[in-house]
């Protein structure tokens, strides 16, 4: 005659439930790594989770933003350096049709390289990014910012709009500087002109007088404003390398409370895995022990 009764089995079944729930949770931290896998094991440490987790994605899209608005200022960067190179080498060749030792053939080969010049600095001014957009022409990046009309000259299609991006919570930057503020409008002492007016009135003087001290100033306030978006651009560079700097910190603290929240002690959970499996095989041993009992051990 069994001893035992509903009520034990009851209660050692579950038990063993437990104890293999235990053990099974312990082994999928250990698996994943994680202390928390689910919201019911720790719901304040899931929220602190959460909201990390958040602001880690945000501080990487702000990342992703600097790193856009980085690449395009670079690539204005350059082409406005090559455009400095170039005015600075019509700037020579205007110098040198001044010069009363050259001839007519000689001036009508420096108007053909100026010439060429010209419409490299158009070129420049037409630059795209690396996903094809125009980085000079403001908003309207689908466009071509500067073409030539049926008079021969230059126009801006673009608009004088500033593209930025958001690079944190409280700060935007621009990815560029939009054409009209670049290159059509340089100071001069009777208002303002286009780059492309200036060299344009030069070409027209070279073949005849050479160049007129009016165009050559003009040139050189041309290489000065140039210089001054240069300066702009790079300044802008220097912000983006400094925000990037921060949000990297940002975002290695973000980590680091992320590990402390979610990362698994390993070592403790094999500890505590094998103290519950010891507890799981002694209370089988117990209830084998004590369902082979019946009424004559009692009557001993």
């Amino acid at each position: 005659m069994q001893v035992s009764t509903k009520l034990f089995n009851e209660q050692s079944l579950n038990r063993f439930s437990n104890l293999s729930g235990d053990i099974q949770k312990i082994q999928s931290r250990i698996a994943t790594g994680k202390n928390v896998l689910k919201a019911s094991d720790d719901p304040v440490a899931m929220i602190n989770i959460s909201a990390a987790k958040e602001k880690q994605s945000q501080i990487q899209r702000y990342s992703s933003n600097i790193d856009r608005a980085s690449s395009r200022l670079s690539m204005a960067e350059i082409a406005i350096t090559e455009m400095q190179s170039v005015v600075t080498r019509i700037y020579e060749l205007s110098i040198q049709a001044k010069n009363d030792t050259y001839n007519n053939n000689d001036r009508k080969s420096i108007k053909a390289e100026i010439s060429e010049l010209r419409d490299l600095t158009v070129d420049l001014a037409n630059s795209k990014d690396t996903n094809g957009n125009s980085i000079f022409s403001g908003y309207r990046t689908n466009i071509l910012p500067f073409v030539e009309n049926v008079d021969g000259e230059i126009e801006y299609k673009g608009d004088q709009g500033n593209h930025s991006l958001k690079v944190s919570e409280t700060v935007t930057m621009p990815t560029s500087i939009n054409g009209a503020s670049a290159f059509m409008r340089i100071k001069t002492d009777d208002g303002y002109t286009s780059l492309f007016s200036v060299l344009d009135n030069l070409i027209d003087e070279v073949e005849t007088i050479g160049a007129s001290d009016e165009s050559l100033e003009h040139l050189n306030k041309s290489l000065n404003h140039l210089s001054i978006n240069t300066t702009k651009i790079g300044a802008n560079l220097n912000k983006a390398e400094t925000q990037r700097n921060g949000l990297s910190e940002r975002e290695l603290l973000i980590t680091k409370t992320l590990s402390g929240i979610e990362d698994a002690d390993i070592s403790a959970l094999i500890s505590e895995m094998q103290s519950l499996l010891l507890s799981k095989e002694a209370a089988q041993q117990s209830f084998m022990m004590i369902g082979q009992q019946n009424l004559f051990d009692f009557l001993r």
